[in-house]
């Protein structure tokens, strides 16, 4: 299976910390000799400045080119033990130990390079691995993790922005004015004159009628 930079930046949205910033990133297999071929799993190693993260792909057990996700563990660089680049020229292996939030870790996995790396299921897979154990042996030593360029082209987990209430505004963005009262226009047309409204009536005895000049004249 090829891990392309935008299968990786939807896999690290979902696991990645808020600020968290991915910083290498390889493609490992795992086929142990004992187990004669039945356990096959695939690897996507993932090192940030917090931990080193492991997400497990394997095959199908009755249709072996199915894959599926299987799981995610993580380690803290605290709780990591061993995390380096080991093997011959052709055939390097990325081992990893320590303790996992679901247990001790122990694996020394293929880093996937056919063909000098043009057959690889990732793009520049060798040089991410030896980014994390470059990473992995900088954490380990007690201090920060290195200024890498970030992987995958930059992707991470997103950041969050703090949203406020924008200002409120009025027509063609004059101020709102508060409810009450309307202003009255500074100009209007020629030969009209600005009239206040009439001011709303007080509670008790309901207003006068107002008499229309063609009603006949009332008897008092």
């Amino acid at each position: 299976m090829f891990f392309s930079d935008l299968h990786v930046q939807l896999l690290s949205r979902g696991i990645l910390n808020p600020g968290e910033q991915l910083l290498g990133q390889s493609v490992t297999s795992y086929m142990p000799w004992w187990a004669f071929g039945f356990i096959r799993r695939q690897y996507l190693v993932l090192a940030t400045d917090q931990r080193l993260i492991l997400v497990d792909h394997r095959y199908s057990f009755f249709r072996p080119t199915t894959q599926r996700l299987h799981g995610v563990d993580s380690l803290s660089w605290a709780n990591v033990q061993e995390a380096k680049v080991t093997g011959l020229l052709l055939k390097k292996k990325l081992k990893v130990r320590g303790q996992g939030e679901r247990g001790p870790i122990a694996l020394k996995m293929v880093i996937s390079n056919a063909l000098f790396g043009l057959l690889a299921p990732m793009k520049n897979n060798m040089q991410g691995a030896r980014a994390i154990a470059a990473v992995a042996t900088q954490s380990m030593q007690g201090g920060a993790a290195p200024a890498l360029a970030p992987a995958s082209n930059g992707y991470g987990a997103p950041q969050l922005q703090a949203y406020s209430q924008p200002p409120q505004s009025g027509v063609h963005g004059q101020p709102q004015m508060p409810y009450g009262q309307p202003q009255m226009p500074a100009v209007n047309a020629p030969g009209y004159q600005s009239v206040p409204p009439p001011a709303a009536p007080q509670y008790g005895a309901p207003p006068a009628a107002m008499q229309s000049p063609f009603d006949p004249p009332r008897q008092y």
